[in-house]
C-alpha cells in the first residue's frame, strides 16, 4: 500500500531555490532556517503574492542545523512576513519530504483549511551535528564517550541495513553493474553541466549574499557566507566527470557498485513554492 493524493483545481503558482552548494562551501555557516527564509522571501517577492495572503506554512527539514531546530516552520513563516496567526508545521518523510510538503499543502486546500500555502524545503548537510544522546546524566570514569557524526550515523537504519547497503542489494537483485552505474553518473554530470552552461537553471535560482533578516519585535536573523564568497548564484557540484575518472574510485563495499563519484552529492540548499486553490490562481 502507498499514500497517494490527486488534487483537482490546485496549482503551483511559482517556485524558486537557492543554488545547491557543496558541503563545506559558501553555505557552511548558514542555518537551514535562514536558507529557507531566503527562498520563501524570494518566491513571495517574485510572484507578487503578499505574505499576508498566505493561509498555511508547510516546511520540510530532516537534520538539525542549529539549536533552534524546533522552530523551522515558524521562523521561516514569520521572517518571510507571514502573519503570526497563520499555522506553520514541519514535515519529515526522509527522502520523500519534498513531495510530502506539496501533498500536505494540496490536502489542506482540498479540505478547505487553506487557499494559499507557502511550502519550503531546506537542508544543511554541512551543519549536521556531532552529537551524543547518552550523556544527560554525565560522564563516568573510563566509560566510552558516545559522540558520533550525525550525518554518517543517520544513514544507517538500526532495524535493518544502511541506505548504502540497500542500494547495493538492489544492484545485486537487478543485475546492475558498476560500469552501468558509473555510466549513468557520468551522463548525469554531463547533462547538468550542459544545462548550467545553457542557462537552464537561471530562472529558478535566487542568488544568495550575506544579509540580515529583520522582523519588528523579534531578534534579527541572517546569512553569512563562508570564506571569501561574496555571492552564491550557481550550483557548485556539477562538473565534467568522465566515466574513466569514475572508474578509478574505490567502492564503498568490496565488489560493490557505489563510490563517492556515482552517489548523491552532499550539498546545502533551500527551495520554496506557493501552492494555491484554483480560485486564488485565477484571481
Amino acid at each position: 500500500m502507498s499514500m497517494f493524493n490527486a488534487f483537482d483545481d490546485v496549482f503551483i503558482l511559482d517556485g524558486v531555490r537557492t543554488p545547491m552548494v557543496d558541503y563545506q562551501g559558501a553555505f557552511a555557516d548558514a542555518n537551514p532556517i535562514d536558507l529557507g527564509i531566503k527562498a520563501a522571501r524570494a518566491v513571495l517577492a517574485r510572484s507578487g503574492v503578499a505574505p499576508a495572503a498566505v493561509d498555511s506554512v508547510v516546511t520540510g527539514n530532516m537534520a538539525p542545523g542549529g539549536f533552534d531546530q524546533f522552530y523551522v516552520a515558524r521562523h521561516i513563516g514569520l521572517y518571510a512576513g507571514v502573519p503570526l496567526e497563520v499555522p506553520a508545521l514541519n514535515a519529515q518523510r526522509i527522502c520523500g519530504t519534498g513531495f510530502e510538503v506539496f501533498r500536505q499543502a494540496g490536502e489542506q486546500i482540498m479540505l478547505g483549511c487553506a487557499a494559499l500555502a507557502l511550502v519550503v524545503g531546506t537542508e544543511s548537510m554541512t551543519r549536521n551535528p556531532i552529537a551524543a544522546f547518552e550523556h544527560r546524566g554525565g560522564f563516568r570514569l573510563g566509560a566510552p564517550v558516545a559522540f558520533k557524526d550525525y550525518l554518517w550515523e543517520a544513514l544507517s537504519d538500526p532495524a535493518a541495513v544502511s541506505m548504502i547497503q540497500t542500494a547495493e542489494n538492489l544492484a545485486l537483485k537487478y543485475g546492475i553493474t558498476r560500469e552501468q552505474v558509473d555510466a549513468f553518473a557520468a551522463g548525469s554530470f554531463a547533462r547538468a553541466v550542459a544545462a548550467q552552461e545553457a542557462g537552464w537553471f537561471e530562472g529558478e535560482i535566487v542568488a544568495v549574499t550575506s544579509e540580515t533578516f529583520e522582523l519588528p519585535g523579534y531578534k534579527p536573523r541572517g546569512i553569512r557566507l563562508s570564506g571569501k564568497a561574496s555571492s552564491a548564484d550557481r550550483d557548485t557540484h556539477p562538473r565534467p566527470t568522465p566515466q574513466e575518472v569514475l572508474a578509478r574510485l574505490r567502492t564503498v563495499f568490496k565488489d560493490g557498485v557505489q563510490t563517492g563519484g556515482n552517489s548523491s552529492a552532499l550539498t546545502d540548499a533551500a527551495a520554496a513554492a506557493l501552492v494555491a486553490s484554483g480560485a486564488v490562481a485565477r484571481a
